[in-house]
């Protein structure tokens, strides 16, 4: 007997969807319109008699019938996909090229890219570490992936995450009772980064800026988080810069003061028509930022938050 199988369409509609919680995503991933995978969606909810997702005025979320059918679904596409791997012959390969400065391809991109090789083993990716901003219209680049204000008028550009600044440091720099508040920070010992120069802006938000002058060496960005980590000081760094030694725990953020400066952008040439494979490398970068998200918002500081009195004293300000 035939199989009756459900409209696999709308299956894939569906997990994408519960994949990236959010249709907007999804309809990239498979790029397809906003529109087609919402019309997926209420055909396989109407086949199945089950709502899989609630809306909301923020966007979707996944009833607990949905999450149920979303973790089989992915589970057996994965299957679907190791299995086809095994059995495709070797064709052409595809290549997207990346121009990003070296911080972010050194401290975020590069550990995370046997994710994507490992999904998408027909596609090379080629980055090129350096900070100059490239001439998409003479040079070979798929995208370049930009920290800054986003104001650069010759490239199509695409907020991927805003930069936001707080205190980390090895853990045992904050043990014991030295470094209750801000007012506790030596001078001497904040890193700062000789690209964004945000300590007194930082200072100025926690309302010691008064009090404290930094004072400590100053190093690029990858190399203050390296000093960081060896507990040389304090550095200001955000989610990029310092996500995976957070959730190593070789550094934590002693306090819940932020501070924001610029953000991170995928640029690309203006008018271009993205590759399948650049698209494919657009979508998993999206994914994987909001994956690092999602992971470090279950982090804790290392230290109480400011007493009442002091963050009353900050909104006054």
């Amino acid at each position: 007997m035939a199989r009756k199988l459900p409209n696999l369409n709308a299956l894939k509609a569906f997990e994408a969807a519960a994949r990236h919680e959010s249709i907007s995503l999804a309809a990239i991933e498979l790029n397809v319109t906003h529109a087609a995978i919402s019309r997926h969606i209420r055909d396989l909810e109407a086949s199945l008699r089950t709502q899989l997702f609630v809306r909301t005025g923020r966007g979707v979320e996944l009833t607990d019938a949905g999450r149920a059918l979303a973790k089989e679904l992915t589970e057996a596409f994965d299957v679907i996909v190791a299995a086809t791997n095994k059995f495709a012959r070797p064709g052409r390969r595809q290549r997207v090229m990346i121009t990003t400065d070296l911080s972010f391809a050194l401290l975020w991109l590069v550990p995370r890219l046997g994710r994507f090789t490992a999904t998408h083993p027909s596609i090379d990716i080629e980055i090129d570490p350096n900070p100059r901003l490239v001439d998409f219209s003479k040079e070979d680049f798929d995208f370049g992936i930009r920290y800054g204000n986003g104001s650069w008028h010759d490239v199509e550009k695409l907020k991927l995450m805003d930069s936001n600044l707080t205190v980390v440091c090895n853990p045992a720099l904050v043990q014991g009772n030295a470094i209750k508040t801000p007012a506790d920070l030596p001078g001497a010992l904040l890193i700062d980064e000789s690209s964004k120069n945000c300590w007194q802006a930082w200072l100025k938000v926690a309302g010691v800026s008064d009090r404290i002058h930094p004072c400590g060496p100053t190093l690029n960005g990858d190399l203050a988080i390296a000093a960081a980590e060896a507990g040389q000081g304090f550095a200001l760094a955000d989610q990029i810069q310092s996500g995976d030694a957070l959730l190593a725990k070789r550094l934590v953020r002693p306090f819940d003061i932020v501070v924001s400066n610029n953000g991170y952008y995928l640029v690309r040439a203006l008018k271009a028509r993205p590759s399948k494979a650049a698209l494919d490398f657009q979508t998993w970068l999206i994914a994987e930022m909001e994956r690092m998200t999602s992971e470090l918002k279950l982090l804790k500081t290392a230290k109480p938050k400011l007493p009442r009195s002091s963050l009353q004293g900050l909104r006054k300000k």
